[in-house]
């Protein structure tokens, strides 16, 4: 799913107030302040937590699923992941990695009833071969969209930028 604006970026600069993008040779560097000690990708997840929040967008943050697995983000929330009766096709799991190297497969026994794992990542040029293996394990990269353009035309029609991603889960949380 690509939507045309490239308003996530600045939306997660609005929502939180603190990650900036600064050019360096035609490509965008996306920061986050980080407090010493603190994870860069937990840093990540609490600045997109006010975006969720702002949004309207309810959501549970390390909820406890199947083998004490802890995805960062679970929508609509773990009581509703945890309800046999609710529609697993209105569930979403959001995995979140400043950088992704292998450890993008760190999200696929995260929870065993959404097909579809989301992942979003500040993680410029994955090569062709990574993209493809999340793509074979039902595995979403969700990017930035000032970030699309690092990534080859082949691997730009498969991106979701943030904004395609909350609208993703808007639209399954409506009643």
């Amino acid at each position: 799913m690509r939507d045309g604006a490239d308003g996530d970026e600045q939306s997660i600069r609005n929502a939180a107030g603190s990650p900036r993008a600064r050019p360096t040779g035609g490509v965008r560097r996306v920061k986050l302040d980080v407090h010493p000690g603190v994870r860069v990708g937990l840093a990540l997840e609490n600045h997109l937590a006010p975006l969720f929040g702002a949004l309207g967008i309810r959501c549970s943050r390390a909820a406890v699923t199947e083998r004490r697995s802890k995805p960062d983000f679970l929508f609509p929330g773990a009581t509703q992941y945890r309800d046999p009766a609710f529609d697993p096709l209105r569930l979403t799991m959001l995995g979140v990695k400043s950088t992704c190297k292998d450890r993008w497969r760190q999200i696929l026994p995260e929870a065993d009833r959404i097909g579809t794992k989301h992942l979003l990542t500040l993680e410029t040029g994955i090569s062709e071969h990574q993209t493809g293996e999340m793509q074979s394990q039902s595995v979403q990269l969700v990017l930035p969209r000032v970030l699309h353009e690092t990534y080859s035309v082949a691997q730009r029609g498969w991106l979701w930028d943030v904004r395609g991603f909350t609208n993703l889960v808007l639209s399954r949380q409506q009643p």
